[in-house]
């Protein structure tokens, strides 16, 4: 017998035209709490490095009794900075497991702050312990919270999200994220938490923003979609959103949309991670939320965020201002972050994605260009110091830069002597401004974009799967620039830069040619953008029909 597929039409235009009362905002503010805890990991040990450094040195001589050898460091903390990027991918698999258990969304952000917590805990413990693994054990439990956090941070906001603000809201947790990378670089600062002995409390700063998050979520409403696809709980679902969106709305339009998505939602089965990788009805959408966000890190951003100091240093910046330079770019990070929420839900997704990816690899051309002329062109010391703009500056028996030439007494130095006046200073000065106009393009496109296709493109059933692996792809994909970047650039110096112009290239030519614009759609507008449309006959093997992608192969 077929089903009874027959459906009363309703207008749901009314439910693209919520509002942002007070509960929502403050829901939106605690969630993100997860996110900006994520971009403290990232920040964290950029600034006060050095000081850390010596702490590792210290710690390893007191428990092996032999002094840390250079390249024995490198590895050290190489893997330090890294190795949350594994604990991020565990995290990232455990969203689904976690949203789909009892706990849901709600109280799935409020339990990983326990992670968040011991791992700070532990980091905050290491000097008292004289213990550098302790950093090293403390990062990864916050990566595994972090790959959790943003996850399901970003599917909570989705969820929560009347369509027409969805786009501003979606990007809230990249705002975050960029505002827990400032806020981490300025805390690092030597006169605030990043000296000798103030460190510890630098590391253990998480304690903050996890119990703030946890105490406030907890009565917090859950996502109105959750309670009723997932939990099947239209009553608890309805006084959700009400609290959320106010009692003078239509509860009964917005009820609709939910009930439409689940009712095509039940024609399909439970989406795994390995059944979203099989499904040729959701491919389109799985392989561009995975090029998205695979492009993020192989852009560029990783080695832009995590290497700032040292690209400065190339381009001529003192080393004793690099500090101020990785703040501006942060403080200009949140800044472009928040007008791209500003703007994403007039000027569109694909837009502001589009645009972006130019933009970033029209400013690698030319910063390939220019730091390529630094190098080529002996601006800096002939012994490579950064501390005068002699050319002909060479190192002595002591290891210091003197001139031989220039002042006329060979023992003098680059302390001692007058600075040079460099003539192709506009060239150093040129590169900052476009590692800045890169950070601005990024912040406004790739950088939120992924977060808010992902929660749009898939319905409820697919959603925690599609979240899974685009954590998962992001974070491994971050791990692997932050590693390899360093070699590059030592090997091939500025034409590392190319490499991720072509990157930005390539992903210009996807984003124009496959991605759809998604803005002030609902979800079920959305899936019918790529073929997919509820099944009138009831006989579709999983409940659709899909006539763009049915009996095809996308790849």
């Amino acid at each position: 017998m077929k089903r009874d597929n027959t459906k009363t039409e309703v207008d749901l235009s009314e439910a693209t035209t919520g509002k942002l009362t007070f509960l929502l905002a403050f829901c939106v503010f605690i969630a993100a709490l997860g996110p900006f805890q994520y971009g403290y990991t990232i920040g964290v040990l950029n600034v006060p490095q050095q000081v850390l450094k010596r702490f590792y040195s210290e710690s390893y001589f007191s428990i092996f009794g032999v002094e840390l050898g250079s390249d024995q460091f490198t590895i050290l903390w190489s893997c330090t900075v890294s190795i949350y990027c594994l604990g991020g991918l565990v995290g990232s698999l455990l969203v689904g497991p976690l949203t789909r258990s009892f706990l849901g969304r709600k109280w799935t952000m409020v339990s990983i702050n326990l992670l968040s917590v011991s791992g700070a805990l532990l980091m905050w413990g290491s000097k008292m312990q004289t213990s550098f693994q302790m950093i090293i054990v403390g990062r990864t439990i916050m990566g595994v919270h972090n790959g959790c956090a943003l996850m399901v941070a970003s599917m909570y906001l989705a969820e929560v999200s009347p369509p027409n603000l969805r786009g501003a809201i979606g990007t809230t947790p990249p705002v975050f994220l960029t505002i827990g990378i400032l806020v981490s670089q300025i805390l690092g600062l030597q006169q605030i938490l990043g000296s000798e002995e103030r460190w510890p409390y630098l590391l253990g700063f998480y304690v903050i923003p996890a119990v703030l998050q946890s105490s406030c979520m907890m009565f917090l409403p859950e996502s109105p979609r959750c309670l009723l696809i997932d939990k099947d709980d239209p009553e608890a679902s309805r006084r959700a959103l009400v609290k959320l969106q106010g009692a003078h709305i239509n509860q009964d339009v917005y009820m609709q949309e939910m009930k439409t998505e689940h009712e095509n939602e039940l024609k399909e089965p439970k989406m795994s991670l390995l059944a979203l990788v099989k499904s040729r009805s959701l491919r389109p959408q799985l392989l561009i939320c995975v090029l998205v966000w695979l492009g993020q890190p192989f852009s560029g951003v990783a080695a832009i965020l995590f290497y700032s100091t040292s690209i400065f240093l190339q381009a001529g910046v003192p080393w004793e201002y690099s500090d101020y330079g990785t703040i501006g770019v942060g403080g200009i990070n949140v800044l472009a972050t928040v007008v791209s929420m500003m703007v994403v839900d007039r000027a569109g997704r694909k837009a502001l994605l589009l645009w972006g990816v130019v933009i970033m690899a029209f400013s690698f051309a030319i910063l390939t260009i220019t730091l390529g002329l630094t190098e080529v062109s002996n601006l800096f010391c002939e012994c490579g110091c950064y501390e005068g703009r002699w050319p002909t500056g060479v190192l002595d028996s002591a290891g210091d830069c003197i001139l031989p030439n220039a002042s006329g007494d060979p023992n003098t130095t680059m302390s001692t002597s007058a600075p040079f006046v460099d003539p192709y200073q506009w060239i150093a000065y040129l590169s900052i401004v476009f590692v800045i106009i890169y950070i601005i393009a990024f912040a406004t496109g790739l950088g939120p974009i992924p977060y808010i296709i992902t929660g749009e493109m898939f319905r409820q059933g697919a959603r925690p799967a599609a979240f899974m692996i685009g954590g998962s792809v992001n974070f491994v994909a971050n791990g692997v620039v932050g590693l390899v970047f360093p070699i590059l650039q030592a090997r091939i110096g500025a034409l590392t830069f190319l490499i991720f112009m072509a990157v930005c290239v390539l992903l210009c030519i996807f984003v124009a040619v496959k991605v759809p614009e998604t803005k002030n759609k609902t979800f079920e507008d959305i899936q019918k953008l790529f073929g997919v449309q509820d099944d009138p006959s009831g006989e579709a093997p999983i409940g659709i029909s899909n006539d763009a992608y049915w009996g095809t192969t996308y790849l």
